[in-house]
């Protein structure tokens, strides 16, 4: 009985998120013209067709697959459940080296590309005079 009401729940979702995105992505994208009248892109129109094509088959699929669905992700739980986790004084020490090694390097990175544009506006200065 769960399973017919969380593909209920999941259907109607995604129906109201489609509904919400068909009234709402042509008022955030009119163009006006010369005339200042409001006119859609046809552009709009069909992205918004293919959106609501491909929301329809992904809840299709979800509906017609749920039980593979679910089996996927209680196995995914449980093996996220083996995973372990370093202890909080050696993560902290691993951020603290990613993070000085990260200025570290966009300082280099930084001075590198001072260099080398100096080195190139001075080549290109010595053809000018």
């Amino acid at each position: 009985m769960k399973t017919a009401n969380l593909r209920k729940w999941t259907a109607l979702l995604c129906t109201v998120l489609t509904v919400i995105s068909l009234f709402a992505l042509p008022v955030f994208a009119a163009d006006e013209n010369a005339n200042g009248a409001n006119k859609t892109p046809w552009g709009l129109i069909i992205g918004i067709a293919i959106g609501v094509v491909v929301l329809a088959v992904a809840v299709v699929l979800c509906i017609k697959f749920w039980d593979k669905i679910k089996k996927f992700l209680r196995v995914y739980k449980s093996e996220a459940g083996k995973i372990v986790w370093l202890p909080w004084s050696q993560t902290k020490k691993s951020t603290l080296v990613v993070l000085v090694l990260l200025v570290a390097f966009a300082v280099a990175i930084a001075l590198i590309d001072l260099g080398l544009s100096e080195a190139f506006l001075a080549f290109i200065g010595l053809f000018q005079k």
